[in-house]
């Protein structure tokens, strides 16, 4: 190469070298559910469209997004310690850009805004999808658009279920999949209806596309995810039509497991139910969030369903579906429940017997009915409530982890066993079977013997050999 072209190709060099160092770097902080985690993913994917760089760690960022979840007042409290000690940094000359958004936000904004006068902007969940083009607006200094605090809030409801730009933050193999956003039931303790909006079901087309689009990606586990699955279609084609939904999904070539989250006790077809037929690609393994079988405080909290109702239901799912496992959630504590209720949940629980199970206690949510309902329970008294029924569903749970050993089942493999210092565990790796949801459920250890034999993404039968508390540990087969 001449003088003249090594110094062309070396100023080529500087030049690519410098827009690299020029290119602004975005990070994120996603609180909260799976469906937070993928509007998180809608954000940082129109970020990176925008000419950002994706950095998983959050320090050091030209611009890091904060995505809170609004759902229970612990909630808020937990953003809020997050969002002093990101301004802290930002102080520092760490973080230059802090964008705080999600349900928090929509639900306490003039309480935050004026708390946190140091944030940037402020986004409502209505005006996620414009985030990189607000941040342009920043970095540009044409904000003139905002309200001089720079704060973002739709004047109406509307909500963007454009995810062709979508950034997963998941692992490569594991995928959640929102097939609707907002919530139409009211429940008297909830807050979401509030903050999402009413329940829209997104356009069966765009489900169909992405799940064919994370399918190519190599995603071998796709999740539904709403606030109530199996209402989808109500407000586009008159009823529900999950059924015929999870039909077309399970024709899709590439991905392997269909796992059906955030069910509701009612619109439970029998036409839903025939989807779980064995050799599906749809898990028998149904969240079907309960929070209590009393009728009187089903009523107070307006469930709009009875436990009569609720036990046929229970008896066809667990008469139809084989091997299914039943996830739920539970809430003590709710205005009103006396002993005897609390002790009719302790039966109801003991009769169905949850393989997997949430407990809460209730929190009292400004604005919400039950916050202003009579016969608030003591303190004192949802904490022992909540630690007999979680001790009765912990139990529920060993008991069946412990049925398992001798049997044999396919195993996600999620990622390597690290140690307590982060080094990777030779030969042991963590992975799922049809029974474990990410991140909320028991997981297994695979231990193999063959260097290469596994590796994460890999589907791997495997006998399960013993149990360490809830968790399974097993080898390939």
């Amino acid at each position: 190469m001449s003088k003249k072209a090594k110094k062309k190709h070396k100023n080529h060099q500087d030049t690519s070298v410098n827009a690299q160092k020029r290119r602004p770097s975005c990070s994120i902080i996603s609180l909260g559910c799976p469906k937070n985690l993928t509007d998180s993913e809608l954000m940082i994917g129109r970020m990176v469209e925008a000419g950002f760089q994706f950095r998983e760690n959050a320090s050091r960022v030209d611009v890091l997004i904060l995505n809170t979840c609004g759902f229970l007042s612990d909630a808020r409290d937990e953003a809020r310690e997050i969002l002093e000690a990101l301004l802290l940094e930002k102080t520092n000359g760490f973080i230059k850009t802090v964008i705080v958004t999600g349900c928090a936000v929509q639900h306490e904004r003039e309480k935050l805004v004026d708390e946190f006068p140091d944030v940037d902007y402020w986004l409502g969940v209505f005006d996620e999808f414009r985030v990189s083009e607000i941040v342009r607006r920043l970095i540009e200094k044409t904000s003139d658009v905002d309200d001089g605090r720079h704060v973002f809030l739709s004047s109406e409801q509307k909500t963007c279920f454009d995810n062709s730009l979508r950034h997963r933050l998941t692992l490569p193999h594991v995928a959640y999949l929102k097939i609707a956003d907002g919530c139409s039931r009211h429940c008297a303790y909830c807050l979401i209806p509030q903050i999402r909006g009413p329940f829209v079901s997104r356009p069966k087309e765009q489900i169909i596309d992405e799940a064919k689009r994370l399918a190519d990606n190599d995603v071998r586990e796709l999740i539904l995810i709403a606030q109530e699955t199996n209402f989808w279609g109500m407000d586009s084609y008159g009823r529900p039509m999950l059924a015929e939904l999870l039909d077309d999904l399970q024709a899709i070539d590439g991905f392997d497991w269909l796992r059906l989250m955030y069910t509701y006790p009612t619109h439970f077809s029998d036409e839903l139910i025939e989807q779980f037929a064995p050799g599906g690609k749809l898990l028998p393994y149904i969240d079907l969030p309960l929070q209590h079988c009393n009728d009187d405080l089903l009523r107070k909290m307006n469930r709009k369903t009875t436990k009569s109702e609720t036990e046929t239901l229970l008896g066809k799912l667990r008469e139809r579906i084989p091997n299914l496992v039943l996830r739920t959630s539970l809430i003590t504590g709710f205005p009103g429940e006396t002993d005897a209720m609390f002790d009719e949940l302790l039966k109801f629980v003991q009769t169905w017997q949850f393989e997997r199970a949430g407990v809460f206690q209730y929190s009292r949510e400004e604005g919400t009915v039950a916050a202003t309902l009579p016969d608030q329970i003591d303190e004192s008294v949802k904490a022992e409530r909540y630690r007999r029924l979680y001790e009765l569903t912990e139990t529920q749970t060993l008991d069946w982890a412990s049925r398992q050993v001798g049997q044999q089942f396919d195993v996600l493999i999620d990622r390597p066993e690290q140690d307590e210092t982060e080094r990777l565990v030779p030969g042991v790796f963590v992975g799922r079977t049809f029974a474990d949801a990410p991140t909320i459920d028991p997981v297994v250890i695979v231990t193999s013997q063959i260097t290469g034999q596994i590796a994460p993404g890999q589907i791997v039968p495997c006998e399960i050999v013993m149990t360490n508390g809830v968790d399974l540990l097993a080898v390939p087969v």
